[in-house]
């Protein structure tokens, strides 16, 4: 983290006038996190959300999944840049090709703020619960009512993006339904939890490869009368 802040000095913007999204912003957010709490950020994230919402198969290691077998990543790439990702890539983690695909060895990423989670959709939906129910879940409240509102509201306009605490939504995006969302993805993977508050529908999609129309696949689950 500290090497990054280094080669990240200069601010693109004055503070409060625009917001962009930031892996960075959130590894210092979870360094800020361990040292207040004085343990560490993984140890933080399990003690006070994911074993309150029993995520019971969600950690920061592949053994945290308990039974569940952790999915192999893979991504479509031309089979002549095979060795350019190789060589882009730390050693050890791309592995074998299947057709258009190439495949990933099980790896980790350094900064577990902004990516280090490895679990589920059954898991990953009881944190959609969570905000979906105000702050409880399971007749629990984890959460003040009046802290889920603020987090999903809009306040930080960006470029083509913009912002609330944690959730966001595409500019110009036509409505109804209205949404906010939280998506990300790369070396093999890409996910993404949508709510939509009006309706009291909350979806959660995950698949191993980097790309696939999950705006398709979003549409038809919304056109069925829940």
């Amino acid at each position: 983290m500290e090497r990054l802040l280094r080669r990240n000095r200069r601010l693109r913007a004055i503070p409060g006038t625009r917001a962009s999204y930031s892996n960075l912003g959130y590894f210092v957010l979870g360094e800020l996190i361990a040292r207040v709490s004085g343990v560490s950020y993984e140890k933080y994230v399990r003690k006070q959300l994911l074993s309150p919402l029993r995520m019971v198969c969600t950690g920061f290691e592949y053994g945290d999944t308990g039974s569940h077998r952790p999915a192999t990543g893979y991504q479509q790439l031309p089979n002549g840049l095979t060795p350019l990702l190789r060589a882009a890539l730390p050693a050890g983690i791309v592995a074998n090709r299947l057709g258009r695909y190439v495949a990933y060895h099980q790896f980790y990423v350094i900064g577990a703020p902004y990516g280090g989670l490895v679990g589920g959709v059954a898991d990953a939906a009881r944190l959609a619960l969570l905000h979906l129910g105000g702050g409880v879940v399971d007749g629990v409240r984890m959460l003040p009512a009046q802290v889920v509102a603020d987090m999903r509201r809009i306040s930080s306009r960006g470029g083509p993006i913009d912002f609330g605490l944690g959730w966001y939504r595409p500019r110009g995006r036509p409505a109804p339904p209205t949404f906010v969302e939280h998506l990300g993805g790369g070396g093999g993977f890409f996910a993404i939890m949508r709510l939509y508050p009006d309706r009291n529908v909350g979806v959660v999609m995950m698949a191993n490869t980097t790309r696939y129309d999950h705006e398709a696949i979003l549409n038809k689950i919304m056109n069925i009368a829940w």
